[in-house]
């Protein structure tokens, strides 16, 4: 395979692994809320939507995509506690489950005698099936999957921008849409996303590299595909905080998991509903299928100890999913909302303190600045959240 069909392989499936429910959702919210003041809240979105998962994927990256090396200022106990809680949000605890609802919000418009528990039980299946083969999602995300839902999802930001009404006046100021934009932002979760997508990238990388001369470009490519992932994500931000603003006035009151399928209906008419349904199943097919995969991985080794096999492991995560995906949109944004309002800025912190190391060629890591850093983070946080808000 060559340099450029593997790092543009590697880098379309790091969007459609990163392109997920929250993906499909929140930008359009922000459209929603910022309304004129769109262009302000999507910079926002793209600080902590795009910008703070890249200094998580730079970090992670510039550690070989090693995550046990990346956490070990932490100490092994903490590195632990901390991966499982980010793998569990990510997978079947809040992600996954979330990604199957909007699946669903999309398909009801055009087949709305689907019931939640036969459409959650078949779309899981799906996604049982594309992580069943561990060493082919990456590939078959990024050759197949991913250029249909560019595709689509383009066709729908070019009609609804060309055919959408006019954008009406903002309620927020310019400095409440950016805070808007910011807060949005958080809860895609690609932050903690990116510190394993980079992992599986590498590895897919790394496994199509053959000689010595390769594997020495292996950091390099890894960032190139990084690179055009967030371009791509930047890209299609922006076009969704348009969309969402431009229609603002008939989106009121519908349900988030359907935003996009009443923006195609209202630019294309009803035929482009079937278009819009594939776009959110495969966006959420795509993000549920390597989140499925790394928690199952995770279960495997870290937790099970390779006692039971890894096909076992991702048998229990996708009943653990289906569970939770019977809870509902709004409990799982509640949860999720909660826990990165305290973890969140401390990893920020600390993929910050992993690339000064770096950097640094580690020469302050015996101070313990990282770990420091992070807990001081978490306590101000803490703080804020229990005796401030």
């Amino acid at each position: 395979m060559s340099y450029t069909r593997l790092v543009l392989t590697a880098g379309f499936a790091m969007f459609a692994m990163f392109f997920g429910s929250g993906n499909l959702v929140f930008p359009l919210m922000v459209g929603v809320i910022s309304q004129s003041n769109f262009q302000v809240a999507s910079m926002g979105l793209i600080i902590t939507g795009v910008a703070v998962p890249f200094l998580g994927l730079l970090g992670m990256l510039y550690y070989s995509g090693n995550r046990q090396l990346f956490f070990k200022p932490l100490g092994k106990p903490l590195a632990f506690l901390l991966t499982f809680a980010m793998l569990g949000l990510l997978g079947p605890f809040a992600v996954v489950p979330r990604c199957t609802i909007v699946a669903h919000g999309g398909i009801t418009l055009i087949a709305p005698f689907l019931s939640p528990t036969l459409f959650n039980a078949v779309f899981l299946s799906i996604t049982l099936a594309l992580a069943w083969k561990k060493t082919r999602i990456i590939e078959i995300i990024g050759t197949f999957l991913t250029p249909w839902l560019l595709g689509g999802i383009v066709a729908i930001i070019i009609a609804g921008l060309l055919f959408g009404p006019d954008i009406l006046p903002s309620l927020l100021n310019a400095e409440q849409a950016l805070e808007t934009g910011l807060l949005k932002g958080y809860q895609t979760m690609d932050l903690l996303a990116a510190f394993f997508f980079s992992a599986a990238t590498v590895a897919f990388i790394a496994k199509a590299l053959t000689t010595h001369e390769d594997k020495q470009n292996l950091e390099k490519l890894s960032i190139t595909s990084c690179l055009i992932g967030a371009f791509l994500l930047t890209v299609v931000y922006l076009g969704f905080v348009a969309l969402g603003a431009k229609f603002a006035p008939l989106l009121q009151g519908v349900a988030p998991e359907k935003l996009l399928v009443v923006i195609a209906q209202q630019s294309l008419g009803n035929f482009a509903l079937p278009v819009a349904a594939i776009i959110i199943g495969l966006a959420c097919l795509t993000t549920a299928a390597i989140l499925t995969s790394l928690f199952a991985d995770f279960l495997h080794k870290d937790i099970l100890r390779e006692r039971l096999s890894r096909r076992f492991a991702l048998i229990i995560t996708i009943f653990l999913s289906y569970i939770l995906s019977l809870v509902g949109f709004a409990t799982l944004a509640s949860w999720i909302a909660f826990a990165l309002e305290i973890v969140y800025p401390a990893l920020i912190v600390f993929s910050i303190m992993a690339i000064f190391h770096h950097k640094t060629h580690r020469r302050f890591e015996k101070y313990h600045l990282s770990k420091i850093s992070f807990g001081l983070v978490i306590i101000i946080s803490l703080y804020v959240k229990f005796f401030i808000s």
